[in-house]
């Protein structure tokens, strides 16, 4: 045994979870230690690093495909990391989509990541990956699907810089998934009519939600965020089936943003309450 070894049974290091497993929250995995979070869009990226606290220390942007700015920050990326693990957010090349009676037998967490086919049946395509939020009190579900190849891309870009994935996700859905687990455990939403509308970075999802019943979807994402006349085209079917007494709930991916103000304006006289927090998509990416 080596010295190493026993320091880290001596310090319970030894049984904490590996860094790349994702059945353990990110600060489980990475307790007091540096660790950077990157968000990949389409020719454009941003990252966060947090210090040991887990607290947001700095953010960045550069303009240019992953393959191009890893060339440039690689380096600098891992140097806020402890072993050079980084937290991906995939924002390009996904679609979620509402769906009903997908299989929940136990143990489908895993068989969504390690054999999805057994959980899907005829909307398995071999050439995605996928992830699920299920609403735990009907049959509906999200479903979320990314091509595997740029996966496969990122990946591979980043072995060529020794830097190693402790996670991949999708920053929308999992934006998606923080603000209707916090619909569902909050009584004061529990029989209204909602429009729940989620935004990062550039991708959207809208559902209705009524009586506790998902409705109505839709998601796009890679859309510029000047182009927001593409916007209200999607947001525009549930405003204009929407009551007065309708309320919106909105979650961007910062405070105070220009494109979230543009955004919320588009819901005209429906009242609107924005839970969005400051750092937001790199708050939910660091707790979870």
């Amino acid at each position: 045994m080596e010295l190493k070894d026993i320091k880290e049974v001596l310090s319970f290091a030894a049984f904490r979870p590996e860094a790349d497993n994702p059945a353990y929250a990110w600060p489980q995995r990475f307790p007091k230690r540096k660790s950077v979070f990157v968000n990949v869009n389409r020719a454009h990226c941003s990252w966060a690093y947090l210090n040991k606290k887990g607290k947001i220390a700095d953010t960045g942007e550069s303009e240019g495909e992953f393959s191009e700015v890893i060339g440039h920050l690689g380096d600098q990326w891992k140097s806020h990391t402890e072993d050079g693990w980084l937290g991906i957010s995939i924002n390009n090349r996904f679609i979620i989509s509402l769906e009903h009676n997908l299989s929940r037998k136990k143990g489908w967490e895993e068989d969504i990541r390690t054999n999805p086919k057994s959980i899907l049946g005829t909307k398995y395509d071999r050439g995605k990956r996928y992830a699920i939020h299920h609403n735990p009190e009907t049959s509906a579900s999200l479903l979320m699907a990314c091509d595997d190849s740029m996966i496969q891309s990122i990946e591979e870009s980043m072995r060529s810089y020794n830097l190693k994935t402790a996670r991949i996700c999708c920053g929308l859905f999992a934006t998606t998934s923080h603000l209707l687990n916090r619909i569902v455990y909050d009584p004061s939403y529990k029989d209204q009519d909602l429009i729940v509308v989620t935004w990062s970075h550039g991708s959207l999802c809208v559902l209705r939600q009524t009586a506790g019943q998902w409705k109505e979807f839709r998601c796009r994402s890679g859309l510029p965020t000047e182009d927001l006349s593409s916007i209200a085209q999607i947001i525009k079917p549930f405003t204009d089936a929407a009551e007065s007494n309708t309320r919106v709930l909105y979650m961007g991916d910062d405070q105070n943003s220009e494109s979230s103000s543009s955004i919320m304006q588009m819901f005209e006289n429906l009242q609107v309450t924005d839970v969005t927090e400051k750092n937001n998509l790199w708050e939910i990416l660091g707790k979870h």
